[in-house]
């Protein structure tokens, strides 16, 4: 089976912010197995759902997150009237649910992230993932861990050197050998961000493990 994770929700469809309570509702409405989101921490500390590094995009406001508060954070739209959310607010409202792939943006949060995850005692339905892999790897054993990448240069290796359990490649690195070397490794596929019918059922016949995508609905398409 193919776990379907909406990419930060489902912000494909019209009326659904990125990285929103509703979107990742959404997402799950429309067929998803779990949800991947973007952390970072803002200035008091507090860890919150938002893929850039400022607010300038994807609300009304404009700003560095690590500048500003949570209190003014969530003052802002972050899309039809939803504020940022927190972390700890996604896990509660979703940790039961389904699958939540947690994507860090700053390393210096991986021991906040770690610390939550573990109080709400989620970790058998978490996943954290990230680009650099000295930082992740501090999580395991106690939480499974994905080395990102957007290229395939000791992706491998460097995946069972952290002691990941995923590989999360672009989904234009993904090849038969690829798929073949990550069993071999003992390592899953999970591939982003696909969102073309073509490119799902592609991803499909290759045998990947997981899909990033804006529209989960073209999932549940394709496999029919």
């Amino acid at each position: 089976m193919v776990i379907v994770f909406g990419h930060r929700g489902a912000p494909g469809y019209p009326r659904y912010g990125e990285n929103t309570i509703s979107s990742f509702n959404k997402a799950l409405r429309s067929g998803a197995d779990g949800l991947e989101f973007d952390v970072r921490r803002c200035r008091d500390g507090r860890i919150v759902v938002i893929h850039d590094e400022t607010i300038d995009r994807t609300t009304n406001g404009k700003g560095r997150v690590a500048d500003l508060s949570y209190e003014e954070l969530r003052r802002f739209d972050a899309g039809f009237g939803e504020p940022i959310p927190l972390l700890s607010d996604v896990l509660d409202v979703f940790g039961a649910k389904c699958l939540l792939n947690i994507e860090i943006k700053e390393r210096e949060i991986v021991d906040g992230v770690r610390k939550l995850v573990l109080e709400k005692r989620l970790e058998k339905h978490v996943i954290v993932s990230d680009f650099e892999w000295r930082e992740l790897a501090t999580l395991t054993p106690e939480i499974p861990i994905a080395l990102l990448s957007s290229k395939l240069e000791n992706l491998i290796p460097a995946a069972r050197q952290m002691g990941a359990t995923a590989i999360h490649p672009r989904r234009d690195l993904v090849t038969a050998s690829l798929i073949a070397a990550a069993r071999q490794a003992k390592l899953r596929v999970h591939i982003w961000t696909v969102n073309g019918l073509d490119e799902i059922s592609r991803s499909r016949r290759l045998g990947v493990d997981g899909i990033f995508t804006d529209f989960p609905e073209r999932c549940s398409t394709s496999a029919s």
